[in-house]
C-alpha cells in the first residue's frame, strides 16, 4: 500500500532522479545536516512523519502517538526513545515498540536511506499494521 505524502509544491524534491541505493517512491528529506543530533524533527504532515537522529543514525517513525494521539515531536527524547507528552509511553524510535506504565501499541517505523550525504526516507511503513491492533496497558 502506498502511503501519500504531501509534495514540495516546486517539485524540486523529485526533479533529480534519485541514486539507484534509494528505494523506488521514497522522498527526499534533504542534507543529513538539516537532522539535528537528538532532536525530533517532522518531516510531514500526511501522514505524520518525524525523523530523529541518534548516534549516526536517522530513524523515521509516525508522529502521533497510537494511544493518545499526541505528536510525539513535541515529546522528549532521550537516545533512541521518545516520550509521549501526554501519557509518559516511551516508544523506542528505531523499532515502534513502547514501554512504561501504560505500553502502547507499536508506532509505525520507516525506512531511511542516507546517500552521499542526503536523507531518503520510503513512505511504506515497515511496522505491520497487524502490530496496531492490540490494546493500550490502560485498555483504550
Amino acid at each position: 500500500m502506498k502511503v501519500p505524502f504531501r509534495r514540495d509544491r516546486s517539485g524540486a524534491a523529485r526533479a533529480a532522479a534519485a541514486p539507484a541505493a534509494v528505494p523506488e517512491g521514497a522522498v527526499r528529506l534533504g542534507s543529513l545536516a538539516d537532522v539535528p543530533e537528538g532532536a525530533v524533527r517532522r518531516v510531514h504532515d500526511r501522514p505524520p512523519i518525524a525523523v530523529l537522529r541518534h548516534g549516526g543514525t536517522v530513524h523515521a517513525f509516525e508522529d502521533r502517538c497510537p494511544h493518545a494521539g499526541a505528536l510525539l515531536s513535541r515529546g522528549t527524547v532521550n537516545g533512541d526513545a521518545v516520550t509521549c507528552p501526554s501519557h509518559r509511553t516511551v516508544f523506542r524510535v528505531d523499532t515502534g515498540k513502547s514501554s512504561g506504565e501504560f505500553a502502547c501499541r507499536t508506532l509505525r517505523t520507516y525506512p531511511v536511506v542516507t546517500v552521499d550525504g542526503t536523507v531518503y526516507v520510503d513512505p511504506v511503513p515497515r511496522s505491520p499494521r497487524a502490530a496496531r491492533q492490540g490494546k493500550c496497558g490502560d485498555g483504550a
